[in-house]
């Protein structure tokens, strides 16, 4: 896919995120020719799968996610089954994908970025049966994710909010990660790109182009505790803490001795015993 041939297709999620409903059609005329590209809105979860039906692969189109990483893992299987491009407007909470990419949050910058971005090789997850981009994490990140956005109110001052209120309710457990047992864990995460949004950077190391994953363990901070190791995430420096243990694999199998929330890419999934990660190397072709 060259350049100057990309034809754009907008799956625009109006529900992601916190930030209101834009004119997207103006905004993005601004910057796209109006041959160059076409909108389309999902309604559900999964409406972007049978909008994408009709159509068929070809090298110059590129699928644009526009919402957040949530968004672009509902996407992932409808995009390598077509074997197009993918490109993403941040609209979402916190846009762990798209930060770690370097990609414009405002979003006439990312459309920008679409015109003339570079393509390249993205790795993917799969989670047990679903898809994930960004991270899935068990424990009390998922137990946030449960509750956040229940009253309307989303973005990061909300959430962190809420993780201030739900750490003296939430508990450490024992976990089995390929066959090594973990204790007193407060938190997992499997990660693609280095952090889960906003800048919170859980895996400083990772890549979305190197073939493996990244495994955080962490240990339940006492209160007085939390200011260092929230400065820690967001110094980048997460490892160095005494809160952190620190893994890779291609392959991750996840044995809980109890049913742990988890999520996948900052969605709720519900809570699970046992979860199968594998790795699908450069599965996505990305415009970064």
């Amino acid at each position: 896919m060259e350049n100057g041939s990309r034809h754009f297709i907008f799956i625009i999620n109006p529900n992601s995120g916190s930030r209101r409903m834009l004119d997207w059609e103006k905004l993005i005329s601004k910057v796209l020719a109006p041959e160059t590209y076409e909108i389309l809105y999902t309604r559900y979860a999964g409406h972007s799968h049978s909008i994408l039906a009709q159509y068929s692969a070809r090298p110059d189109l590129c699928v644009v996610a526009v919402g957040g990483d949530g968004t672009v893992s509902e996407l992932i299987p409808v995009l390598m089954k077509m074997q197009v491009g993918l490109g993403i407007v941040p609209t979402g909470s916190g846009n762990g994908l798209a930060r770690h990419l370097r990609i414009p949050m405002k979003p006439i910058g990312a459309i920008q970025r679409l015109r003339r971005g570079s393509i390249n090789p993205m790795d993917v997850f799969k989670v047990n049966e679903k898809y994930c981009c960004n991270t899935c994490g068990i424990g009390f990140s998922a137990m946030v994710t449960q509750y956040f956005g229940r009253d309307g109110n989303r973005g990061f001052w909300n959430y962190f909010k809420l993780a201030f209120t739900l750490h003296k309710q939430s508990r450490t457990f024992e976990v089995e990660i390929n066959g090594e047992l973990f204790k007193d864990v407060w938190a997992v995460e499997i990660a693609n790109s280095s952090q889960l949004g906003n800048n919170a950077v859980v895996s400083p190391l990772a890549s979305v182009n190197d073939g493996i994953m990244d495994v955080l363990v962490l240990k339940k901070p006492k209160m007085w505790q939390s200011p260092y190791m929230i400065f820690m995430v967001f110094s980048k420096n997460i490892l160095r803490s005494g809160f952190s243990q620190y893994r890779r694999a291609e392959s991750v199998a996840v044995q809980l001795k109890e049913e742990q929330p988890y999520h996948i890419d900052g969605d709720y999934q519900g809570s699970c015993q046992q979860l199968e990660v594998q790795l699908l190397p450069a599965a996505l072709q990305i415009i970064t």
